[in-house]
């Protein structure tokens, strides 16, 4: 059985623009640079382009709480998956496609581990307007309207792609909900 994803508002604009400001002070501290290329992980053989840095979470846990327990949430009453929910532990995946910054069709389940990413979890942190950039999946003929402050969540295994930027910049934030192996 194929589960939809769920869309859900629950930033603003302004909470927006403050969660980005913190997470480019942690990736300057940190000293670290955009990569150019795939991060290590799911998916690295899809062609992605943009620049992405991998965050831990607990420093920004204060300002990423309502969405990480939204995504507790969904899990709990939509997906029942067994996920680990580790954030003292986990990172995830800060995004910035600019013009001609796309992500080709892949999933994100893992493969030869000894855990399974169950559930792809995004947040739209753009500021200002961008074109192009449709997140699209394939159990769906329809793009999902995804703005700015919104989250989507969605089953690790359905395959889904981000068209190329025509105009602007398209910037989210990935968690990965990981639990034991899929039976």
């Amino acid at each position: 059985m194929v589960i939809d994803p769920v869309l859900f508002k629950i930033f603003t604009q302004e909470e927006v623009k403050e969660i980005n400001k913190e997470i480019k002070k942690s990736i300057v501290q940190k000293e670290s640079a955009f990569l150019e290329k795939e991060p290590p992980g799911v998916a690295a053989h899809e062609s992605k382009i943009g620049k992405f840095s991998i965050l831990q979470i607990h420093p920004l846990m204060e300002l990423l709480h309502p969405w990480l327990y939204k995504c507790q949430y969904i899990n709990k009453r939509v997906y029942g998956y067994n996920i680990y929910w580790n954030f003292h532990l986990e990172q995830c995946n800060y995004n910035v496609y600019e013009v001609g910054g796309e992500y080709g069709w892949h999933i994100d389940a893992n493969k030869d581990t000894v855990y399974d990413a169950k559930l792809t979890c995004i947040l739209n942190l753009s500021e200002e307007p961008y074109e192009g950039g449709e997140f699209y999946m394939v159990s769906s003929k329809s793009k999902f309207e995804f703005a700015p402050g919104m989250g989507i969540i969605l089953t690790s295994l359905l395959s889904h792609k981000v068209t190329p930027i025509t105009k602007g910049k398209r910037i989210t934030l990935t968690y990965w909900g990981e639990g034991p192996l899929w039976k």
